[in-house]
């Protein structure tokens, strides 16, 4: 049985603009220093078509996919990151939070050998938080998309789809 490498601990969290055709961002950049245990990468199901005879006896059903959500917590975001977003300017003022387009994510677990997540095409929500125990913070909300380019690629890859797992090869 081969030794399982486990992706807990310190990752690391990478945006970029998403590409044409829904294609994973060519170049990304690190979101900044996350704060201890914050990330999470959930799943909530989704409706489900029901067809109900007289009576109430269920005949069939066909379940819907639900989303997959990204969230995690950055201590201290720079200015940088807030102008990445495009919700800041160079300067430093606040314009919004709401975050606009599609961004493509990678999550990349700290062992080597562990699997992490890329994902072509998300929605990005930014909240600013700050209190006492943990200064200034930034909670980003990735709300993973199935990307829509159904064409073929030229290695003939099926392109829809949510997200992309990968192997790490070295440790962060």
């Amino acid at each position: 049985m081969a030794k399982k490498i486990m992706a807990w601990s310190k990752c690391k969290i990478e945006i970029g603009k998403t590409g044409d055709n829904d294609a994973m961002a060519t170049e990304l950049t690190s979101i900044g220093v996350i704060s201890n245990q914050s990330s999470s990468l959930s799943a909530e199901l989704g409706d489900s078509l029901t067809a109900i005879a007289t009576g109430g006896e269920t005949v069939a059903e066909e379940p819907l996919e639900g989303t997959l959500q990204v969230v995690t917590t950055v201590i201290e975001p720079d200015s940088a990151l807030l102008t990445l977003l495009g919700i800041a300017d160079a300067s430093g003022k606040v314009k919004t939070h709401i975050v606009d387009g599609n961004w493509s994510l990678k999550v990349t677990p700290k062992n080597k050998g562990a699997v992490g997540i890329q994902a072509p095409k998300t929605s990005i929500s930014y909240q600013p938080a700050w209190d006492e125990q943990n200064g200034h913070t930034g909670i980003l909300t990735f709300n993973i998309l199935k990307t829509t380019d159904v064409a073929a690629g030229t290695d003939g890859a099926d392109n829809n789809y949510w997200y992309e797992r990968f192997t790490t090869t070295s440790a962060l």
